[in-house]
């Protein structure tokens, strides 16, 4: 019964939310389709050159076949009968139905997707019926040749510009991004058009005050150039308006202009600027007609516009405002220095490490360097010594060679390998075969110190290609094609001018495709304080973005990075061996820039206190390779040449596992020295990860590389990395069983688990710690 209740109550929050998604988008719909009617009458009530009113046909076009295609046409055809009348509006009429009814019957079809599809349809629909219109009508005050031209120029551009402004895609290039600027601003054009016939006082336009409002508004928040081309594009349509000559034109444009130069000055000075250049351009027209009335239209709106809040007008002013150019290059060398600091950084440790283990070591290993001496420390005192080593010397010498297989396989030389006749010639044969086994055995230590020279030779040079291979990496990424996004940057410093916030933005992606922001300014605090301003800027910039934990913006400058999909939870669970007073094991889990995570187990030799030391040293030098960007193969290779030179003589040596996550795609990668199995569970079931490779430092690269294991892991999955006192004599199937029945704890309790089943089969016999890893979708 209880599970059916649960089931049923399942059922009945799925209905729940399906119903809400559904009157959401009905709601939606008709919210849509209120809007485009409203448009489609307004277009149709927008009058050129007399009585041409092609904008009506375009809005119908733009509209689409849906139900805002629908919307619309019942606007337009109300709009042209109730504002001209049917006689007159008949044939707009007939242009709006045959234009929907082609968008509708070819809806399906590749062509019509194309731009110019629906624009050319329209256009073509406008001539026709405007050629079987003017069969009826006798006498028109303007050619019909050039009503033909100008209906099907404006009806086809009309559809161009409206479908673009009324578009929900988002602009991916500044081209688009321009030409959604223009679109919308044509589209208001239109509007105010149509307002323009909505007259206060017998002669005052509320349509050209909306108008000036409009070029006020695009000349304060953009400067000159955006509110002169503002300017002219309302002018052209309030002359259109009425049909004369273009001084609304010659006055927008040229009060956009000078005014926008004083828009930095204040609101005063800016409308100051407004007025005297509207006052000049009325007085250069009055010639040609007096129009007083832009004077007070002029004064009107700009009452009203020191009545505006400046945020609301930096709210209107978002689609005209040109962003200033960001600073992503430098941002991006910036972050490349820093990158390249923390390498050099690391390396300069290294260098201090391997000029602590060189020895210089000058003593000839040559084994006929041994009679030499042993013949300079004996015979030099002996009366005999020119008979032996001048008149005999070729049988002194075959004595020498004799004797040194035999010498060479016992370890040292004994009385017997001389020759008898050489014992009763030679008074101090005694002391010269003392002196050979002291040379020899300095021989054998000049030998083994020039083989440890020659492994340290090879271990450095290897270090030496290590660092040609990560300057290589650097300068890759310098060259990389990723980079500053400058259509990016302006979006996000038009967002932080709406808020009032100057100052500078980079915008770039590094080597690998992430998304880096860096704000430098002032007035951070103004964006801070808003409780969801990482969900507006990730809104802005079209990624989720996320603050790194040692960002802080107490300088004035404040780091975003792109999130990554997925998160980790880890747990850690660790006991030190019976009687030590420290845990000689050291893990550690971290994130990098780069969106990497590492999780690190390292277990120095032995227990206690030394072993811990050891494996410290291990976890922090590669932590620091790891977080300046140098890649996790390149860091083990590095690890492993500096383990063998600090070590030299000693047996220091520490077991390394690293295990590596790409938090954008899964891609895990595991590398081990000398370490114990690790466990991962998938979908397919648990999977052992050994390796058969020694500790680090154990070998030069080619003699101990480490082992790497790579694989793909997804949400859900579980990877449990232990050292060699959990896994010691525990079986596979104990370990994958353990890891299943704790699969859906916590990763705390399941690294607390597998340690506390660790200590029931082994007691404390040795340093054990666990660290398990479960990866996830970030929410």
């Amino acid at each position: 019964m209880a599970e059916q209740s649960k089931h049923a109550a399942l059922r009945r929050t799925v209905r729940t939310l399906t119903q809400g998604a559904a009157e959401e988008s009905i709601r939606k719909k008709g919210i849509g389709a209120a809007l485009y009617f409203a448009l489609g009458f307004v277009m149709a009530s927008a009058r050129i050159v007399g009585n041409s009113a092609p904008f009506g046909a375009a809005m119908v076009a733009a509209a689409g076949p849906g139900i805002g295609g629908v919307a619309a046409l019942a606007g337009a055809c109300l709009g042209y009968a109730l504002t001209g009348g049917l006689d007159w509006g008949i044939r707009y009429i007939a242009c709006c139905v045959l234009v929907y009814t082609a968008s509708f019957v070819f809806q399906d079809l590749t062509i019509c997707r194309h731009r110019v599809f629906l624009p050319a349809v329209t256009a073509s629909a406008a001539a026709v019926t405007l050629a079987l219109g003017s069969i009826a009508v006798s006498r028109q005050d303007v050619p019909l040749a050039a009503r033909l031209f100008l209906e099907v120029v404006l009806s086809g551009t009309g559809v161009y510009f409206f479908t673009d402004a009324l578009s929900g895609e988002e602009c991916l290039t500044e081209t688009a991004e321009n030409r959604r600027s223009v679109s919308v601003t044509v589209l208001l054009a239109c509007v105010l058009l149509a307002l323009s016939r909505i007259t206060l006082f017998g002669y005052l336009s509320a349509g050209r005050i909306l108008c000036v409002l409009a070029v006020m508004t695009a000349a304060f928040t953009a400067g000159m150039l955006p509110g002169c081309a503002v300017g002219t594009v309302m002018g052209l349509a309030m002359d259109a308006a009425i049909t004369m000559s273009p001084f609304f034109t010659m006055a927008y444009a040229l009060s956009g202009l000078v005014s926008g130069i004083f828009a930095k000055h204040g609101k005063l000075a800016f409308l100051l600027a407004f007025i005297g250049a509207n006052t000049l351009a009325v007085i250069c027209a009055w010639s040609s007609g007096s129009r007083i009335e832009a004077l007070y239209e002029v004064f009107i709106a700009s009452v009203a516009f020191l009545l505006i809040p400046g945020s609301v007008l930096n709210r209107l002013g978002f689609l005209t405002r040109t962003g200033s150019s960001g600073c992503g290059e430098s941002g991006l060398r910036r972050y490349t220095a820093g990158r390249v600091y923390g390498m050099s950084t690391a390396f300069s440790e290294l260098c201090e490490t391997v000029m602590g283990a060189a020895e210089e070591n000058t003593n000839d290993s040559d084994i006929s360097t041994v009679f030499d001496r042993a013949a300079d420390a004996v015979c030099v005192k002996c009366r005999k010594k020119n008979n032996c080593w001048n008149e005999k010397y070729l049988d002194t010498l075959n004595i020498f060679n004799d004797a040194t297989p035999k010498m060479l396989a016992r370890g040292k030389m004994e009385t017997e390998d001389l020759p008898a006749y050489f014992r009763e010639e030679c008074t101090r044969h005694e002391e010269l075969v003392a002196a050979v086994n002291e040379e020899l055995r300095r021989n054998a230590f000049r030998r083994m110190m020039k083989m440890k020279l020659d492994e340290n030779t090879k271990a450095v040079l290897e270090q030496y290609a290590d660092f040609s291979g990560i300057l290589s990496e650097v300068s890759q990424e310098i060259g990389s094609p990723h980079g500053a996004d400058p259509l990016a940057e302006r979006r996000l410093i038009r967002f932080l001018n709406s808020l009032e916030i100057e100052g500078d933005a980079a915008v770039f992606r590094d080597a690998g495709g992430r998304m880096r922001i860096t704000i430098e300014s002032g007035q951070l605090k103004k964006l801070t304080d808003l409780p969801d301003y990482l969900d507006r800027l990730s809104e802005v910039l079209g990624v989720r973005l996320c603050r790194p934990r040692d960002d802080s913006q107490a300088t004035g400058r404040m780091t975003l990075l792109e999130a990554e999909p997925l998160a980790v939870t880890v747990g850690i669970a660790a006991m030190k061996k019976k009687g030590e007073s420290v845990n000689g094991d050291r893990g550690r889990y971290f994130k990098t820039d780069s969106g990497e995570l590492c999780v690190i187990l390292s277990d120095g030799l032995g227990t206690g206190a030394d072993a811990a030391k050891e494996s410290a040293a291990v976890v922090d030098l590669l932590e620091k390779f790891l977080r300046s960007g140098v890649s996790p193969a390149a860091s083990m290779k590095i690890l492993n040449s500096v383990m063998l030179l600090k070590n030299r003589d000693s047996w220091g040596y520490a077991t390394v596992d690293l295990m590596c996550v790409d938090l954008f795609s899964g891609e895990t990668c595991f590398y081990k020295y000398g370490a114990a199995p690790s466990y991962i569970k998938t979908a397919k079931g648990i999977r052992k990860i050994r390796g058969t490779s020694l500790s680090a430092g154990m070998g030069t690269a080619d003699q101990n590389a480490p082992d790497v294991v790579r694989m793909l892991l997804r949400p859900g999955n579980i990877a449990v990395i232990a050292s060699d006192g959990v896994t010691a004599g525990r079986s596979d199937e104990e370990m994958k069983q353990l890891i299943d029945d704790n699969a859906a704890c916590d990763m705390k309790t399941l690294a607390r688990q597998v340690l506390m089943a660790a200590q029931a089969a082994n007691g404390q016999s040795d340093d054990m710690t666990v660290l398990a890893v479960r990866l996830e979708e970030r929410r």
